[in-house]
């Protein structure tokens, strides 16, 4: 057996750097144990903008609230309900350059609703990010998925890492020639997203401002958006076994 594979203390090997007095008085093992598992996103959650450009500020609030239904409407039509979407309010957003220029194109208003959004039906996700993407006044994209069975997933990642570690102590009892008693003190790390470290959890922030000026070929594409193949969690705790 590899035993650089378990980290362990036994009391007569105490290293010079570590106080004695920060350890157990009597012979332990300790280990730590670890678990992952992998799933299909459930759940999605997307942020976008809604911009309406136009000469008059009354124009460019009526298009904003219409092409607002436009979007609610079809959200509406593939099972994302109300309680499913904020809209944050308005916001103006006109530079003193665009105020002052004398090309007659920059001389608009410029308003801004927010929306963020929860997918629950992720069959649906392909068609919804489609439209969307063919809208020329939405931008600013951002998706993150995840699963809505957080507390049962963190439950049987901790029950599979402490029978890890159990398994691992009991191994390492039986080369050192000890016998291995009770658990005398345990701690675990927080659950975490292996993917979501490695950057592969689907999580997507894709800037672009929405409008007439905006080139086709900055506009994320379905891609950008595309569902990850797999969420995969971790899950460590770290246990001290008391020997004799």
């Amino acid at each position: 057996m590899n035993l650089r594979y378990f980290i362990f203390f036994i009391v007569a090997l105490v290293s010079a750097g570590v106080h004695a007095g920060t350890l157990p008085t009597y012979p332990f093992i300790h280990v730590n144990g670890s678990a992952t598992i992998t799933l299909s996103a459930n759940i999605a959650e997307m942020d976008f903008e809604l911009t309406s450009f136009e000469a008059s500020a009354d124009e460019t609030l009526t298009l904003l609230n219409a092409q607002s239904s436009e979007v609610l409407e079809f959200l509406s039509g593939h099972q994302i309900v109300a309680a499913d979407i904020e809209a944050h309010d308005t916001r103006k957003l006109v530079s003193a350059n665009e105020m002052q220029t004398n090309d007659q194109r920059l001389q608009r208003h410029r308003l801004i609703r927010t929306f963020h959004i929860y997918v629950r039906n992720l069959d649906h996700w392909n068609t919804l990010t489609q439209y969307l993407l063919s809208r020329p006044y939405l931008g600013n994209f951002s998706v993150r998925f995840g699963r809505t069975d957080y507390a049962q997933i963190e439950h049987q990642l901790t029950s599979k890492a402490a029978e890890n570690a159990r398994d691992r102590a009991r191994e390492l009892a039986a080369d050192f020639a000890v016998k291995l008693l009770g658990a005398t003190a345990v701690s675990e790390q927080a659950l975490s997203r292996i993917d979501s470290e490695l950057g592969l959890d689907g999580a997507r922030l894709v800037q672009n401002n929405a409008g007439p000026s905006v080139n086709a070929g900055d506009k994320p594409t379905m891609s950008d958006l595309s569902l990850p193949g797999a969420l995969m969690y971790k899950k460590t705790v770290n246990v001290i076994f008391r020997t004799k």
